[in-house]
């Protein structure tokens, strides 16, 4: 049983054990295998259940839970299946903008819809030349009347394919002439907008991927997203906290692995016993159980925190590198006890696993854009 620091996480496991059991486990290899096509049908279960808004606010549809709350479902629905755990997390990295430097009548607009299931949000930060480099922008946004023009390309955003409302970020000059970064929300029917669906992604699949175009797309100029200028601070404030929710979902995978390879070990016999009596695994199992529960406590401690108010920066830093690395261990090394039974997903989940680890490690910084924030702010 995974230890909490907190009574309010045991009930949010079983809730989620009980709709996994329900909603997840049957389709989790359908969503898998078919081609890269994003399920309105499983996000709508998602947001019915409440998991996509989460952490929203009350006031505004969500559930208005704590980030120790919200991590904990993080862990629980990506040990079912990460796929549907980072389906999840994508409309709440997309809404936290919004609810936290957005004015009332943005939110009340577009929040509840959002925490319903009724449009889609998302982050759209990410460029080809502005991926780790996130302030190098060549999207360009203008004010022209009372709209603003955008223009520019965004790649690897999440449920970007399919949303109905981005957060943009797009660099415009001031009265000064300085050029900084503005954040903006847009309506996807906009004309000048179009999406498509990136193909043959290793992992992750369910969570759909995209390449956006903005072709002169115009967004009324009550839709900047805080002040002009600020929308750099507001994406890293907006990342900071989900740096978290990928611990979260690193230490969900390495529990799963843990997990699958203890039942494995126990049943697998080989030379007239099960393997688990071989010391070869048991030092397996032993760093993979000690390293994951290392990584439940630093992301735990992250979002406590957060919780509290206090700087969390460094730890939030601190525990998706570690906690995604620990997932890195955790599937490999199960991989190695499955053997031929792991590399073959037809006969366990590992395989799956393998492959949903690897982007833990790139995105939301990648992890050695965290070794720079931790060392940057340590040696200050």
């Amino acid at each position: 049983m995974p230890y909490n620091v907190d009574d309010r996480q045991q009930p949010i496991r079983d809730q989620i054990k009980e709709f996994a059991e329900k909603e997840i486990v049957p389709v989790y290899e359908e969503l898998d295998r078919r081609p890269e096509e994003f399920s309105r049908e499983h996000y709508k279960k998602l947001a019915k259940a409440g998991y996509v808004s989460f952490a929203m606010p009350k006031e505004y549809g969500g559930g208005g839970y704590s980030n120790i709350e919200y991590i904990t479902m993080m862990e629980e629905l990506s040990y079912w299946d990460p796929g549907t755990g980072l389906m999840a997390a994508i409309p709440q990295l997309a809404t936290y903008p919004l609810y936290a430097f957005g004015n009332e009548e943005q939110k009340k607009k577009y929040l509840p819809k959002c925490a319903s299931g009724e449009i889609i949000p998302s982050f759209v930060l990410t460029e080809r030349e502005a991926g780790s480099d996130a302030s190098n922008q060549s999207t360009t946004a203008v004010l022209e009347g009372d709209h603003y023009v955008l223009n520019g390309e965004k790649i690897f955003i999440m449920h970007g394919d399919v949303c109905d409302l981005g957060v943009v970020y797009a660099k415009m000059s001031d009265n000064a002439g300085r050029t900084r970064i503005s954040a903006f929300l847009v309506e996807t029917d906009t004309p000048g907008w179009s999406a498509r669906t990136l193909q043959h992604k290793m992992g992750m699949r369910a969570a759909t991927t995209g390449l956006i175009t903005l072709e002169n797309v115009k967004t009324p100029k009550e839709n900047m997203l805080g002040e002009q200028g600020r929308g750099f601070i507001i994406a890293l404030n907006t990342l900071d906290g989900a740096r978290i929710g990928v611990a979260a979902q690193g230490v969900g995978i390495s529990q799963r692995a843990l997990d699958e390879s203890i039942k494995y070990a126990k049943k697998r016999i080989a030379f007239g016993a099960p393997i688990a009596k071989l010391q070869a695994i048991q030092w397996m199992i032993a760093e993979m159980a000690t390293k994951t529960e290392a990584a439940r406590l630093m992301a735990y401690k992250a979002a406590t925190l957060q919780d509290n108010g206090q700087k969390y920066t460094v730890e939030a830093a601190q525990a998706k590198m570690y906690a995604t690395e620990v997932a890195r261990f955790c599937v490999d090394r199960a991989m190695q006890i499955h053997s031929g039974y792991g590399y073959i997903g037809e006969f366990s989940i590992i395989e799956k696993l393998y492959r949903d680890q690897r982007v833990t490690e790139i995105y939301e910084g990648t992890n050695e854009i965290q070794r720079f924030v931790i060392a940057n702010n340590l040696l200050r």
